[in-house]
């Protein structure tokens, strides 16, 4: 099935023939940073006070390779100066701006942070991040979701080096399973929160993740990393960067096995990266990059009840290959201006065995036993230019498009031998042309503007027109920052949601969504505290939901309103100690209903603190705590889940100079939770690991 092309492309074409020339923003010099030691809102940057405006060819959001950031100490390096590098944010603006020139609310996990809490996986690095929820049924076989201020997991577009890896073809609107990403390649993580369609076009409805990985410049390193723990998982990575006159080079791989907890999901995964640059004459960059994953997943299905209360006890199982390359250019010509070119693709390829879910109080009919081969390829080009205005302001204009073509094979089987092709096959082109202005002073103020017009060659959808607008003030007289932003969103309906057989709908409409935010930032003890609120508010139009029918199919009907209140603290006591905090009220409702949102906890709150005695020895201890929620499954129906508290805690010693002992602890409290109905969390989770770098 594939659906029929309009002529909306033709005009996308003509506007991307529009290639930008551009240098970046002359503005004020941003103010002094003290360093994050875990994930807060807003985090502290590592800027030094002098520091100049982002440099003319700075890395393109979508781009790949080494971030423009401060490198943060890892197992296998000497850590940098943190206070003569500025953190530049890669992900909230067409062009790289200085975190604390940008008016959204944005964290940024860092490798520092990754490292200090011995973290796994992306899922466990973002789960103490403020205004973001989590969930990842049956552990680490099963698929992990965050819900970005309380809307959908698909509304959030997931990025890796700026490359789109939300998938249409699933049955979770084009969601991203994070279970697949180990830490070992990743420099940070940025999340810009609030809509962001005006910088990524589709999916950036609550905002964007962008994990960045490590590329090979700096300082020549090597190291090998080999852990273990209980229920019998072990991991073992390795890397190897370094860089020669203008080239450079990191490669990195592993293998990981979770081994089987109490919730019987398991996860065995390899993976490889490899990072290539070159520094070209004229402040000219080129950069390549390479990823390859294949993971085999077990795990009991959604809304099956779990290994408490599934009926059928064969484990759904996946086999996941995703292939992720990209090409980056880049060159300042003039002092004024810069342009930047990239182009990417990701593949990704799942073969999925499920047992279905047998008849329950929720429904009676259940859901039938699958087996699905899915297959996504999408290209995507990227041109970007910058232009040095003078007198504070900077103009920048570009545009991107992206090819994608999704492909399902399935087939249901029902009792009595009998069977159903429910098969799918789209492709679509999405793009178009971007523009934003900054401005920066010398007194404090900084605002941007920006727009965005998405075309597609899908028949009967108009062009989407994205706006975004914010603006900050640092007071003159008190240590205060006032921010605030306004942005649309929008996203297309899947290749599941238009194409499946059995509940797609080829007529429907794409979600939009528009929201805002506006809060205060506060710096004391000269920037060694800072707190922050921010009160935001995002209403989404056309959702896209079940209809039970008969026939059961997808519409779009809902309008939900998710607003709520964030707050983070951190503060450094003592050159060897920090500590930092947050917590989140979300409210989310379905408009016109009493219905209650699945997976929404409306009270999140972590608090951290780490811990330097000795130069050679780290400590550090987590808590997060989760509120109740509601969830559902087949054989149960609605189930509120209760609020728990989970405490980790993680060490390292580098008893020589080449070597490093680890030991950490999940859930150190023991504590009995479940984040879905029937998959109870894993108990006390010791692991002891050893790092070896040269």
């Amino acid at each position: 099935m594939t659906r029929p092309r309009s002529r909306a492309w033709s005009a996308a074409a003509a506007l991307l023939a529009a290639v930008a020339f551009t240098s970046v923003p002359a503005s004020a010099d941003p103010p002094p940073a003290a360093a994050a030691p875990t994930a807060t809102s807003d985090p502290p940057a590592a800027a030094d006070p002098t520091a100049t405006s982002d440099p003319p060819a700075a890395a393109d959001p979508t781009a790949t390779g080494d971030p423009p950031a401060a490198a943060a100490p890892t197992a296998t390096s000497d850590p940098p100066d943190s206070d003569s590098v500025e953190v530049l944010v890669v992900t909230a603006s067409a062009t790289p701006r200085p975190l604390d020139e940008l008016p959204g609310t944005i964290d940024i996990v860092s490798r520092d942070e990754i490292e200090l809490r011995r973290d796994l996986e992306v899922a466990d690095a973002l789960r103490a991040v403020t205004g973001l929820y989590l969930g990842q049924p049956g552990g680490r076989g099963g698929r992990a979701s965050l819900y970005l201020r309380g809307l959908d997991p698909n509304q959030t577009i997931v990025m890796l080096d700026g490359i789109r890896v939300n998938d249409p073809n699933n049955n979770r609107g084009g969601s991203f399973d994070l279970t697949t990403l180990d830490v070992e390649s990743i420099e940070r993580i940025e999340i810009v929160r609030g809509p962001l369609s005006s910088v990524h076009g589709a999916d950036a409805m609550a905002g964007a993740v962008n994990i960045l990985t490590r590329g090979g410049r700096g300082p020549d390193a090597a190291g090998l990393e080999v852990s273990g723990g209980r229920y019998g998982q072990y991991r073992a990575v390795a890397s190897l960067r370094g860089e020669r006159g203008p080239l450079d080079a990191a490669l990195s791989g592993g293998w990981v096995d979770t081994g089987t907890p109490e919730s019987e999901s398991r996860a065995r995964s390899g993976h490889a990266a490899l990072s290539l640059g070159a520094r070209l004459p004229g402040d000219g960059d080129l950069r390549g990059t390479f990823r390859y994953l294949n993971a085999d997943l077990e795990a009991f299905p959604d809304d099956s009840g779990g290994v408490e209360s599934a009926v059928f006890r064969t484990l759904e199982e996946r086999d996941v290959e995703e292939i992720t390359a990209g090409l980056r250019y880049e060159q300042a010509p003039t002092e004024w201006l810069a342009v930047a070119l990239s182009g990417s693709y990701y593949r990704r390829q799942e073969h999925r065995t499920s047992p279905g879910v047998a008849p329950g109080v929720r429904d009676p009919v259940g859901i039938p036993a699958e087996v699905t081969d899915d297959l996504l390829d999408r290209y995507t080009f990227r041109a970007r230019g910058t232009a040095a205005l003078g007198a504070g302001f900077s103009f920048v204009l570009g545009g991107d498009v992206y090819h994608e073509d999704g492909r399902s094979d399935s087939l249901l089987a029902f009792g009595s031998g009998f069977t159903l092709p429910n098969s799918f096959d789209l492709e679509r082109v999405v793009g178009g042309p971007f523009a934003e202005l900054h401005y920066g002073s010398a007194f404090g103020f900084t605002a941007e503007a920006a727009v965005r017009v998405d075309f597609t060659d899908e028949s009967g959808i108009d062009p989407q027109v994205m706006p975004r607008v914010g603006a900050s003030y640092r007071l003159p007289w008190v240590p205060v920052e006032v921010h605030g932003a306004w942005g649309q969103g929008f996203k297309l309906p899947s290749f599941f949601a238009l194409g499946n057989p059995t509940v797609g709908n080829p007529d429907l409409d794409p979600e939009r969504s528009v929201g805002f935010d506006a809060g205060l930032r506060a710096f004391a003890w000269e920037d060694r505290i800072r707190a922050s609120v921010a009160y935001f508010q995002t209403t989404v139009k056309d959702q896209i939901d079940f209809e039970e029918g008969p026939p059961p199919r997808l519409v779009n009907r809902s309008e939900v309103r998710a607003r709520g209140v964030e707050f983070a603290l951190s503060a450094a006591p003592h050159e060897t100690v920090d500590l930092s905090g947050g917590f989140t009220f979300t409210d989310t409702d379905i408009r016109g209903t009493d219905e209650e949102l699945r997976n929404r906890p409306r009270w999140r709150g972590q608090v951290a603190a780490a811990w330097r005695p000795l130069e050679t020895l780290r400590l550090s201890l987590t808590a997060l705590f989760v509120g109740s929620l509601l969830d559902s499954s087949i054989p149960t129906g609605d189930v509120r889940l209760d609020a728990y508290t989970r405490v980790d805690f993680a060490t390292s010693w580098d008893f020589c100079e080449f070597a490093t002992l680890t030991f950490a602890v999940d859930n150190l409290l023991d504590q009995d939770y479940e984040e879905a109905v029937g998959f109870p969390s894993p108990g006390v989770n010791p692991r002891v690991g050893i790092v070896i770098r040269y």
